[in-house]
């Protein structure tokens, strides 16, 4: 019977297990040796959102006279954007804490490294160690950047999402490697606020795992914006530029930006470049994890992400591993469902259900998407139909302004929507509706 659980790791998966293991009836220990709420709290999907939500807002006031408001000044203060940023992490941060409390879980702050498949040991802030024993021990440990091999990597312009969310001022200029979610959501929030923006994509077209209607789409509409967008590129260095490269560039306020990067890339057979202020480096996230704790305890993985059973269990038995670490769907919802299922398994012994997870994009517009692409449903061979509605076409969006964008869905013989694709404003709200009808077998 299990009943002592240690969870290492306090993001999404980790303190989601652990408030449902206690109040499951568990005994639970949760590890964290860097901030509690991990990544998407810190350095992902809250400070993003955060940015993001106010780039939006300066982007529509600076745009307000489509609507007969007339301003004739608007002022972007960034430097109050990030104080408010920190202010909800920190406030969140103690919510969860507070919660941790309620639910009697032991909290532990340190570096936590698995012994044998009962056993954790925990370097603590003072140097310290000690140990703890448990029925189940779970990893959930969450992401990191890619950090890909390029002439220049080195390179101190270089930044990763983290790193931007972080930085004083907004840059001057900016070249983000890598046009996946991270990438064009840094891209939409950057130009809302009125960065020059320039994004090189290895694929063919961004977004390459959603439905290619909406990504061929949304990268119109992102070079109408202004961002200057390179498909089917390949980076293949990076180059310091002194003052006398980046002598005609100002920043926000006027003053002269005195370095700058190149960023070299391969574009139809032809090698070309683009300056900026800063790179963003967005092409992927991998697992973290201690090396030679898999090594030693011969947890199976694929060099980026461990690998888990249907249970989310490891190849060691007693073992378990939740959240991006596992790398079956790198958001915090899926963490938060993995987390409440993996313990009730372990301890309510109930069956694991793989539930649609949605994909939401907070580009502009935005984004929602769940089930099957078109590409997908071909690629599988299931006889399909599409529907496609415009919001050009929808009296509300007439109202709000915000006519751009489409929903599609699929449908299969049998009525069922196997596939749900929105661009457009609240797409991110709307594809629930997608949800209930896919878990619901509902016909259309």
């Amino acid at each position: 019977m299990i009943k002592d659980i240690i969870i290492i790791g306090g993001g999404p998966a980790g303190y989601e297990a652990a408030l449902y293991g206690a109040r499951y009836g568990g005994n639970i220990t949760l590890i964290e040796d860097h901030k509690i709420g991990g990544t998407c709290l810190n350095y992902g999907c809250i400070p993003t959102k955060t940015l993001i939500e106010r780039g939006d807002l300066y982007n529509k006031m600076m745009h307000s006279s489509e609507m007969g408001i007339h301003n004739d000044h608007v002022e972007l203060d960034y430097e109050s954007m990030q104080n408010q940023k920190a202010k909800i992490i920190s406030d969140l941060a103690k919510g969860i804490m507070g919660q941790l409390k309620k639910e009697k879980v032991n909290y532990i702050e340190g570096y936590a490294k698995i012994v044998n498949s009962e056993t954790v040991s925990v370097t603590l802030s003072d140097g310290s160690t000690r140990r703890f024993v448990g029925d189940a021990i779970v990893l959930a440990t969450g992401s990191k950047s890619v950090i890909p091999n390029i002439e220049g990597i080195e390179n101190e312009r270089i930044r990763t999402s983290k790193d931007i969310l972080e930085m004083k001022r907004l840059p001057a200029s900016i070249t983000i490697v890598g046009g996946g979610v991270i990438g064009m959501e840094f891209a939409s929030m950057l130009n809302h606020m009125g960065v020059e923006v320039s994004v090189v994509e290895y694929e063919k077209t961004i977004l390459p795992t959603i439905d290619s209607s909406v990504s061929k789409r949304l990268k119109s509409l992102c070079q109408q914006a202004g961002i200057n967008i390179h498909t089917g590129s390949k980076v293949i260095g990076f180059e310091s530029l002194s003052n006398d490269d980046m002598k005609d560039i100002e920043d926000m306020d006027g003053t002269k930006v005195e370095n700058g990067i190149r960023t070299v890339f391969v574009e139809k057979e032809k090698e070309v470049h683009i300056d900026s202020e800063y790179v963003l480096l967005s092409v992927g996230r991998m697992g973290v994890w201690d090396q030679e704790t898999l090594e030693n305890m011969g947890i199976a993985h694929n060099n980026r992400f461990i690998q888990v059973d249907a249970n989310y269990e490891t190849s060691v038995k007693g073992i378990y591993a939740i959240g991006d670490v596992n790398g079956l769907s790198l958001l915090a919802h899926a963490a938060y469902n993995q987390g409440r299922q993996l313990m009730g398994y372990l301890l309510k012994d109930q069956n694991i259900h793989s539930p649609y997870i949605p994909s939401c994009i907070f580009t502009d517009p935005e984004i929602g998407s769940i089930g099957l692409s078109e590409e997908e449903a071909k690629e599988k061979d299931i006889k399909f139909k599409t529907q496609k509605t415009l919001y050009g076409a929808s009296g509300k969006a007439m109202a709000m302004n915000a006519t751009t964008g489409f929903i599609k869905s699929l449908v299969n013989e049998d009525g069922k929507l196997i596939g749900l694709h929105i661009l457009g404003a609240h797409s991110t709200d709307l594809i629930h509706y997608g949800i209930i009808a896919m878990e619901g077998g509902l016909t259309i």
